[in-house]
């Protein structure tokens, strides 16, 4: 995984560095190592989630939720790069309150895959 952040393979919105913080793991140590995978908020990936929400006002979290919400600016650099979106989450049907990544993805005819399938691909075997 470090030589693959090492490489620019793994990008990442700032929001999902601040979105770790919360947790304060060893996922966001490794995240904090890795800093440079983190891209700025931009006007590309500003578009992208105006369409988001415009699209899916329901994809955003209700008012319980407190603190940063990573997905869809996740969506939105990948579509804005032109990169897969990695996710644990799979799709729901079309009659689900909120939808979930894979079908903001899939709408908006972005790749995604899980975490297990890109580490297949990559070659990566722990």
């Amino acid at each position: 995984m470090d030589e693959l952040a090492f490489l620019g393979q793994i990008i990442s919105p700032e929001e999902v560095l601040l979105e770790l913080e919360r947790g304060g793991d060893r996922l966001y140590d490794w995240a904090k190592n890795n800093e440079t995978i983190f891209q700025p908020f931009d006007a590309d990936m500003e578009l992208v989630v105006a369409d988001i929400v415009n699209r899916w006002p329901s994809f955003l979290p209700d008012q319980s939720h407190d603190g940063i919400w990573a997905d869809p600016y996740a969506i939105a650099l990948a579509k804005a790069r032109g990169a897969i979106v990695v996710t644990g989450e799979v799709p729901v049907g079309n009659n689900a309150k909120r939808p979930k990544i894979p079908n903001v993805c899939r709408d908006l005819n972005i790749r995604h895959t899980t975490f297990l399938e890109m580490l297949r691909t990559e070659g990566i075997h722990f």
